[in-house]
């Protein structure tokens, strides 16, 4: 327990010096305060971009729902990327700079390191898309009162998803080590690989990245509760096993 404390509290350190969490918090606080307004305000963005071109219709209504479909466009896009470039060199940089080779020597267990840098990277995305979602949330109810369905579960899907891209981080930075772009190119990877994948029909609602689709799916009406629980699982499942894999690599590796 000793070793645990005192490695987190290096991790918290090293990441207020640094500034790269605090950064990755501010950018998800951004995008929670930026979706609801950006859907508030596009009815009058679009009638000023039609009467500077000259057409003329009427635009919908906007909604709640439209609030929260702007958020998952933001964060599924631009927030999960920055989540990747800023949380992708969390083991790596440690590695690269030999800074764990004293620690080990002196009897910090490895797993020990994988245990902290995975369960503090969790907790970061943790925080920050907890307070990017409760800031568009009460944007959203403040603006509109319209009722929208499963909010709470579409929020949970775009979380699972990062949590499973951490694991990836972690499994990659267990293999290559010091190399910060050969981990970005193996998300990339497993990225492609379930895209291509998704293409067969019968493979497509067990591929992670459904959870993505299945926010907005939720939302509107298109898919319910249980038409996602296939992916979850599959992600749940996958997420523990890059983990252990991850642990039982980096406790052998060499660094």
């Amino acid at each position: 327990m000793s070793q645990l404390t005192a490695m987190f509290k290096k991790e918290w350190m090293e990441s207020i010096r640094q500034f790269k969490t605090a950064a990755l918090v501010i950018v998800l606080i951004i995008f929670g305060i930026i979706s609801p307004l950006t859907a508030l305000l596009m009815p009058d963005i679009m009638e000023m971009v039609m009467e500077d071109s000259g057409v003329h219709f009427e635009l919908p209504a906007v909604q709640a729902v439209d609030s929260y479909m702007q958020f998952f466009s933001n964060l599924n896009q631009m927030g999960l990327v920055i989540l990747v470039i800023v949380l992708g060199s969390t083991l790596t940089n440690e590695i690269s700079r030999h800074t764990l080779i004293n620690l080990v020597t002196k009897g910090l267990k490895r797993r020990t390191v994988i245990f902290v840098k995975y369960f503090y990277a969790c907790l970061v995305w943790t925080v920050g898309y907890v307070m990017s979602a409760v800031i568009t949330y009460l944007y959203t109810i403040y603006y509109w009162d319209n009722d929208v369905p499963h909010v709470l579960l579409s929020f949970s899907l775009t979380w699972l998803f990062g949590i499973f891209l951490i694991s990836i981080i972690m499994f990659a930075s267990s293999i290559f080590k010091s190399s910060y772009i050969a981990v970005l190119m193996t998300v990339l990877a497993v990225v492609v690989v379930m895209i291509a994948l998704s293409i067969h029909p019968g493979l497509s609602e067990y591929m992670p990245q459904y959870l993505l689709g299945g926010s907005t799916g939720l939302l509107n009406g298109s898919l319910q509760p249980e038409d996602v629980s296939p992916a979850v699982t599959v992600t749940v499942l996958t997420s523990i096993l890059m983990f252990v894999s991850a642990v039982f690599i980096f406790d052998k590796a060499e660094i």
